[in-house]
């Protein structure tokens, strides 16, 4: 005969373990940079998080998914994925990665790229995004420069996020 108590506790444990074994991507950035395994993580802080949105008029956002190397701000190793939402349709992104401590030198796209994203759900203050993109950037030394496409950095990064509206 099956002890009732030993089953019970068996399916709670199991339940216990599918849910950490469930993948949890939010506010998570991943994939390859130039070949490499990466991830970047997304900071909240007092004034917001670097994955955020703002209205720029009526039917018309801007969204920022910005990831760091660590979970704190730095610039060194930081991603950033911008594109506009106009209307619920989803424009074309900007791609940057900074690989110094400056904004410049950096790798970016020099036009906006095809962006995948498959899910973008905004409810007042805050919002989830979550996609893919995949190309290549290429290098500015300066922004007195064209940018350098014999030196480039292909990309291929999903990205889960929680957006914070920020207010300008």
């Amino acid at each position: 005969m099956i002890n009732q108590q030993r089953v019970m506790g068996c399916a709670l444990l199991m339940g216990g373990l599918m849910l950490v074994a469930t993948p949890v991507l939010a506010d998570e950035i991943s994939g390859t940079l130039d070949g490499e395994s990466k991830e970047w993580h997304v900071v909240t802080h007092s004034e917001g998080s670097t994955a955020n949105f703002s209205e720029l008029m009526p039917g018309m956002m801007d969204v920022t998914i910005q990831g760091h190397r660590e979970p704190k701000f730095e610039t060194q190793g930081t991603l950033s994925i911008s594109f506009i939402v106009m209307n619920g349709d989803t424009g074309d992104a900007s791609v940057s990665y900074f690989p110094e401590n400056g904004m410049l030198p950096h790798y970016g796209t020099e036009q906006d790229v095809p962006i995948d994203i498959e899910l973008l759900d905004i409810d007042g203050d805050t919002g989830r995004v979550k996609g893919r993109v995949v190309t290549s950037l290429a290098y500015l030394a300066s922004m007195s420069d064209d940018y350098d496409h014999s030196n480039t950095m292909d990309i291929d990064v999903s990205f889960d996020a929680t957006l914070v509206r920020e207010e300008y």
